[in-house]
């Protein structure tokens, strides 16, 4: 963390990523580049403006949840959030994956990776919830059991926990 103000970053922030003359902070900026440079971004303008709206809604799932395990009581907030919250979002997710295997269709794009990342969370903080909802559990063993994510969960560089920084109430210890 120390480094990052001495690395000419525009952002100095953690995560951060240099790719030779690029330096990028930002969780988002960064895994759009990694998804451009990987293949990982829809090869038209359709699936492009799909991307985007789901992005959109996967950050807005992931601020509300964030709004809840940043607050002392988060505990007392679960209920509530689960299924006032929550669900309606996950219904909404659920209906726009439809019977794709992808968020974008039938290519794996970056936004999997980021919907992986959020479902995960929930799946942690409110299993019963996402229970509730078949497809986000295949969805999450679809995306396990590529063989890279395979590959790289079943080895001693996975960390399954904490998820947070400790300045998050839930996750982080």
């Amino acid at each position: 963390e120390s480094d990052k103000s001495s690395l000419g970053l525009p952002f100095p922030n953690l995560p951060y990523y240099i790719d030779g003359d690029l330096k990028l902070s930002q969780s988002l900026a960064i895994l759009r580049h990694l998804g451009r440079k990987h293949g990982l971004v829809a090869p038209d303008e359709a699936g492009r403006a799909r991307q985007e709206v789901v992005e959109q809604q996967l950050e807005d799932i992931r601020l509300a949840l964030f709004m809840v395990i940043m607050a002392d009581d988060w505990e007392a907030k679960r209920a509530d959030y689960s299924t006032g919250t929550l669900e309606p979002q996950l219904d909404l997710l659920v209906k726009y994956l439809g019977a794709n295997n992808w968020l974008t269709g039938g290519q794996l794009s970056y936004v999997d990776f980021l919907a992986y990342e959020t479902l995960d969370w929930l799946k942690r903080f409110t299993p019963d919830t996402i229970g509730k909802f078949p497809t986000v559990g295949q969805y999450l063993d679809r995306f396990e059991a590529l063989p890279a994510i395979k590959t790289y969960q079943s080895s001693g560089d996975y960390k399954q926990w904490p998820l947070f920084g400790p300045i998050v109430k839930w996750g982080s210890q």
